[in-house]
């Protein structure tokens, strides 16, 4: 029986894991991860693999009560076949969406629709207007250029993170024109074509916090209504408070 209960209708059940060496983690990686992590020198990127991968099968088993360690990620991309698409429990029940920085990552469930979730560390001082110019629309711009200086990094920042948390979601990536996303509602609106096979389905947005003062978006095919922190360190039995 499964120890945690899926999430309700128009709920997130947000799972957030440090960054750290875990050796004993090592053995719950799928045998090609394994080969990739031990290829790696001992260091920040090695455990943020480890970390990332072994952390989406122990929510998977708090879910669906199976071994993490026989629990099957599948990534292939529906494009071209390539293993580069969105990640998924095989027999799951559920969609989910990983993000990460150096020191934290971040796993949103979801049990109706499909999910995409972005993490950005706090933003730089400044934007490269270049960068604005090729990733906001027309709309963005102008509003991001009727905000004081110093507001401009965080404002923009959270559009990224989310046009990242949108794309993330249709499994596009970047291959996607950023710059044909209108994300400033709670709402992701495409002006033109995003890309060839944009879908017509509505993407929710919402914002969430993160310790740290950091940024994080979700993106949803149905409204979140409710974020509830999760941990692998807390109880299978254990409420945690929700983000209203």
């Amino acid at each position: 029986m499964a120890a945690d209960a899926l999430p309700a209708t128009g709920e997130c059940h947000l799972w957030s894991v440090p960054v750290r060496k875990r050796p004993e983690w090592e053995a719950l990686l799928a045998p090609d991860e394994a080969i990739r992590a031990a290829a790696m020198p001992e260091g920040g990127r090695r455990d943020l693999l480890v970390t990332s991968r072994a952390a989406q099968r122990l929510v998977a088993h708090r879910y669906t009560g199976r071994p993490a360690r026989d629990l099957r990620i599948e990534r292939t991309c529906p494009r071209c076949g390539a293993g580069h698409g969105r990640p998924r429990i095989v027999h799951g029940g559920f969609d989910y969406s990983v993000t990460h920085t150096r020191h934290r990552v971040l796993i949103a469930v979801v049990a109706q629709g499909v999910v995409g979730i972005d993490l950005d560390t706090s933003p730089y001082p400044g934007v490269p207007r270049r960068l604005i110019a090729r990733t906001a629309t027309p709309g963005e711009r102008a509003a991001l250029s009727r905000l004081p200086a110093r507001e401009v990094p965080e404002a923009f920042t959270r559009l990224w993170s989310r046009k990242e948390a949108v794309v993330k979601l249709t499994g596009h990536g970047l291959a996607a024109r950023l710059d044909r996303i209108e994300v400033r509602g709670d709402l992701a609106r495409p002006e033109g074509s995003p890309a060839e096979d944009w879908p017509a389905f509505p993407i929710h947005l919402r914002d969430v916090r993160v310790e740290g003062a950091r940024i994080a978006a979700l993106a949803s095919t149905r409204r979140i209504t409710a974020v509830a922190p999760r941990s692998l360190a807390a109880p299978a039995t254990t409420r945690n408070a929700r983000f209203a």
